[in-house]
């Protein structure tokens, strides 16, 4: 209970500021709301990512095609950035602390936000251990 509760707080945290860093792009504001936001965002990223990543997957798998690394990696970024734009639209439509206008604003928005996810991909785990260190516990870096 104490890593997912750690996880959470991470992901709430580096949300935060990977929202508070997309609103210097244009079109990209923030509100009143934004602390919710952060919630929602939060919320969509573990729910709407994965779905929309296995969607893409079933749909690419039941086709014939050459599967090469390249594809594959290819594949993933497009899933990756098709999330990152529906989370931003279901932030969008439930929270009034984040707001996107302008073709601009949602591809700027998308691109920035998706890039910031790699970055989280890499060092969560990391920081999840570290901070089971300063808690005072052990952690298993190993993603379930």
């Amino acid at each position: 209970m104490k890593s997912l509760a750690v996880r959470i707080a991470i992901a709430l945290v580096f949300n935060a500021i990977t929202l508070w860093v997309a609103s210097v792009l244009p079109g990209v504001r923030l509100g009143a709301g934004f602390p919710w936001a952060v919630v929602v965002f939060t919320a969509a990223t573990l729910l709407v990512k994965p779905l929309i990543t296995w969607l893409l997957r079933r749909r690419r798998d039941g086709r014939p095609h050459r599967n090469t690394w390249l594809a594959g990696k290819a594949a993933t970024s497009c899933a990756g950035l098709v999330a990152t734009w529906a989370i931003l639209m279901v932030t969008g439509i439930f929270s009034n602390g984040f707001r996107i206008s302008g073709l601009v604003g949602w591809v700027a928005a998308t691109v920035v936000i998706w890039l910031a996810s790699l970055i989280y991909d890499f060092v969560d785990d990391g920081l999840e251990a570290r901070a089971h260190e300063f808690l005072g516990g052990t952690a298993g870096t190993a993603k379930p």
